[in-house]
């Protein structure tokens, strides 16, 4: 007798259980089965890790397509823009802090004036002309100049409101000057004038190249080089950049240039109003190649999708196929023909269902392919593309360093090796006046003197007074490292090889009484000051052992690139060289410049080499290059997360109830199926349970399982329909 949970939906058939009761009753089971099995919801589910693998790896295709289209346009190479932009920034930079040094020294000046006289405050002002070329009082309403020195102050380009908070610039008929203003009561202001002077640079005649520097009242001049285009058209080729106050870099098309462009870079002077301006004519050239990037995008479609229908071939639409003849045989429903499955587990599973079910098994074949076989081999097709990326990015030509980077880098040579030298010289100078003002016979004294001096001195680790025979007598700072012995003359700067766990260089200055004072160098700040010029800076000596290096150093640890050694050994008599190319041919960015100025640190015999890394350079080849390494070290990212998954929560499940369903196979039937994962697998598991129950207890558990916590005794009921009385409805309504 069947009986339904609903009235009326079955009823009792006398004569035994009719066709149409069968079906109602299979539908009921079916109705009753899906209400318990799991849904399986993203990230779960047997298809999930392949289209999340098609998704992302189409997304990777369009990356691909996209980057070599951007790449491929027509111009002056990045490469060149991008080391112009570098070198105004680093020139812009190193004035900012020569003019806010001059400034905080008159500030300095101005605000310790006393009460003197108008030509003695201007006489402490201009000092040697150093800093300083001219200064004047001036009324504050007529600009009148009321006391002078030195150069003339250009009252008729001074703005109708001076600023007062910071300097600022001008162009007078000389070239462009930096001007501060104090007010030194209602009628009188001071106007000092500092010249704006560049070191001198290695520019390319070839390009015309210029540098520039443009004041806020649009007053232009050319500070070193030459002028790549007429001086009238220069208005439009600086347009906008009078006043700006960031850096910027373009190109500009000259229409009778057609294989030429112009590169302008600026950048501001910090808060001053003035602007470095480099200009040059550049060749234009091709970018990356197109063709190579869709290249590589169909090819990377192509094995994705292939790597993709692999994994829904052999691993999706078994389980998929499996888990609909699971349902059909936890309902009790006759399977005339069952399919032998295309994977081992799922034929493993299919033959215990077979088995409790009472039907024939699927056929047997001598061999299948396992999931971790499937598996395996769909992640080795969709590997394929990455290691044919990387062999073809290998396989890119070398590129040509153009003539333009090489200057630059010399440049950068010259930059650094000025940067050390007046560091250097700026020690030895606080040393020099220190031991001036000390007295050997106060130790106390000097001791204080000392450590006030060191406050202010942060290029030293070290400060110290010694007697003739080299001993420590009064110190500041952290513990000496030189070797006490007598000083090797009566000033200078040396380089203590008797320690050799780091570089002490060291500043003295030797008084008439034997007493001299010390201080040593921070390598540290030393190191840092190099680290300011774009690329790997190396410090050598005549000996090619390394001194300082920006990338981590042991001391004295010898050159070993030749090209590094050769370009150190040039520069060493004071010269500045550059290289492009290696002995053998390769490409290459190296220059040196020797150490010889100031004159107090060419006694150390040392070279300066920049080196640049030829690969973080925005050449065509490097761009290709890096671009097919970087979306190759994508897929293989995304190939490794997505097959994981698919390993995890596919191949393990499904090689566990496969060992559940052997035992099946063999009549263990008393041993419960957990239900593992709410999803496909989890899925066919329960029915896999329900099918053992049905062999164990009998047919009443078609249709059913046990819950997910519970015992073998906890059956699930699909509870019947609640109806709503028809009184009760329309009380509502």
């Amino acid at each position: 007798m069947v009986v339904s949970v609903n009235p009326g939906h079955f009823t009792r058939s006398p004569g035994g259980a009719g066709p149409d009761d069968r079906m109602q009753l299979l539908l009921w089971r079916r109705r009753a089965l899906e209400q318990q099995l799991p849904a399986a919801a993203f990230p779960a589910g047997s298809g999930a890790p392949s289209l999340v693998y098609l998704w992302a790896s189409m997304f990777v295709v369009v990356a691909v397509v996209l980057g070599f289209a951007l790449s491929a346009q027509r111009g002056v190479l990045p490469a060149v823009i991008d080391s112009q932009d570098d070198v105004v920034t680093k020139l812009a930079s190193t004035i900012s802090v020569s003019t806010r040094a001059w400034s905080e020294e008159l500030d300095r000046t101005v605000a310790d004036r006393g009460t003197g006289t108008d030509a003695q405050l201007l006489s402490r002002v201009v000092g040697d002309s150093t800093s300083v070329s001219g200064a004047a009082v001036v009324e504050t309403a007529s600009r009148r100049p009321l006391a002078t020195k030195g150069t003339a102050v250009p009252a008729g380009v001074l703005p109708a409101e001076i600023p007062l908070d910071s300097a600022f610039g001008v162009t007078t008929p000389d070239g462009p000057v930096v001007l501060r203003a104090y007010r030194l009561d209602e009628r009188r202001t001071l106007v000092a004038v500092h010249p704006l002077t560049l070191r001198n640079l290695r520019l390319n005649p070839d390009a015309g190249h210029g540098v520039y520097v443009l004041t806020p009242d649009g007053g232009t001049s050319l500070m070193q080089g030459a002028n790549a285009v007429g001086q009238e058209h220069l208005p439009v080729v600086f347009q906008g950049l009078a006043g700006s106050t960031s850096r910027q870099s373009r190109e500009v098309v000259i229409e009778e240039w057609p294989d030429r462009r112009l590169v302008v870079s600026s950048a501001p002077v910090g808060d001053t109003g003035l602007v470095v301006v480099s200009l040059l004519a550049a060749e234009v050239t091709g970018g990356a190649s197109l063709p190579t990037g869709l290249l590589l995008g169909l090819t990377l479609l192509m094995f994705a999708v292939s790597s993709f229908l692999l994994m829904r071939v052999s691993l999706v639409r078994p389980i998929r196929v499996l888990l609909a003849q699971a349902k059909a045989d936890a309902c009790g429903g006759l399977t005339p023909h069952r399919r032998p499955a295309r994977i081992a587990e799922a034929q493993r599973i299919a033959r215990a269902l077979a088995l409790t079910s009472g039907d024939r098994p699927p056929a047997e074949r001598r061999w299948r392919p396992t999931v971790l076989q499937g598996l395996t081999a769909a992640t080795v097709v969709a590997l394929l593309w990455p290691a044919g990326a990387v062999v073809l990015a290998l396989q890119t030509p070398a590129p040509t360093v153009p003539t333009q980077l090489v200057r630059d880098q010399e440049n950068r040579a010259e930059e650094a090796s000025f940067a050390l030298g007046s560091a250097l010289d700026a020690g030895l100078g606080t040393v020099s006046r220190i031991s001036r003002s000390v007295d050997p016979a106060d130790r106390e004294r000097t001791a204080r003197v000392l450590r006030r001096e060191l406050a202010e001195e942060h290029r030293l680790r070290a400060l110290y007074l010694v007697d003739r025979d080299g001993k420590v007598l009064a110190s500041a700072g952290r513990e000496p490292l030189r070797t006490a012995e007598p000083l090797p003359g009566e000033v200078g700067i040396q380089l203590d090889d008797a320690v050799s766990r780091l570089p002490v260089v060291f500043a003295y200055n030797l008084r008439s009484d034997g007493f001299a004072v010390v201080g040593e160098f921070d390598p540290d700040r030393l190191v840092g000051l190099v680290r300011r010029v774009d690329g790997r800076v190396r410090v050598v000596d005549a000996e090619l052992r390394t001194i300082l290096d920006s990338e981590g150093f042991r001391a004295y640890q010898p050159v070993g690139e030749d090209l590094v050694a050769a370009a150190a050994v040039e520069a060493l008599p004071g010269t500045t060289v550059g290289h492009s190319t290696t002995a053998d041919g390769a490409p290459a960015l190296v220059a040196a410049s020797g150490l010889t100025a100031p004159a107090t640190v060419a006694h150390l015999e040392w070279s300066v080499v920049v080196e640049q890394d030829i690969a973080a350079l925005r050449l065509p080849e490097m761009v290709e290059r890096r671009w097919t390494l970087l979306v190759a070290g994508a897929m293989v990212g995304i190939i490794l997360l997505t097959h994981m998954w698919q390993l995890y929560i596919y191949v393990r499940p499904v090689q566990r109830l496969a060992s559940f369903a052997d035992r099946m196979s063999r009549g263990e039937i008393d041993v419960p199926v957990p239900p593992q994962r709410h999803d496909d697998i989890g899925a066919v598991a329960m029915c896999l349970e329900i099918c053992r129950q049905v062999r164990h207890t009998g047919s009443a558990r078609f249709g059913g399982a046990i819950r997910l916590r519970g015992s073998d005794l906890n059956r699930t009921a699909v509870l019947p329909l609640v109806r709503r009385p028809v009184g009760a409805r329309r009380e509502k309504g």
